[in-house]
């Protein structure tokens, strides 16, 4: 079986210090697609929520901490190939974070994920 991909490919960062938005695109060949589900591949839930994490952890000052709540509302269902703009909002009094997920057309998902202190 052909080795597959893990993340998305990001195509460009813009950020500011509470604020960013991650281009990215979603590639063809994701391993989550694997059985999620056969003949109308879509993006889980999980892996959503994952990215947003992993972003958020990159670009803002949010270390290890633990995500302790997670908030996600569902649109319409992210597919292969698809080019999206994951916008972050960091809100440092709550240990929170905003997430969406757009297009041209409009939001795909968002949700807003509390962080425990490390």
């Amino acid at each position: 079986m052909p080795e597959s991909t893990i993340g998305p490919r990001v195509v460009d960062i813009a950020r500011s210090e509470e604020q960013c938005q991650v281009k990215l695109v979603v590639p063809d060949d994701l391993l989550y697609f694997r059985g999620h589900f056969p003949g109308f591949a879509i993006l889980p839930g999980v892996v959503q929520v994952d990215w947003a994490i992993r972003y958020a952890r990159e670009l803002f000052r949010i270390g290890h901490a633990f995500p302790a709540t997670i908030r996600v509302k569902f649109r319409k269902p992210i597919r292969p190939g698809q080019s999206l703009t994951l916008s972050l909002k960091y809100l440092p009094r709550q240990t929170s974070i905003h997430f969406d997920y757009s297009d041209a057309d409009g939001p795909y998902a968002s949700g807003q994920i509390g962080f425990a202190p490390e």
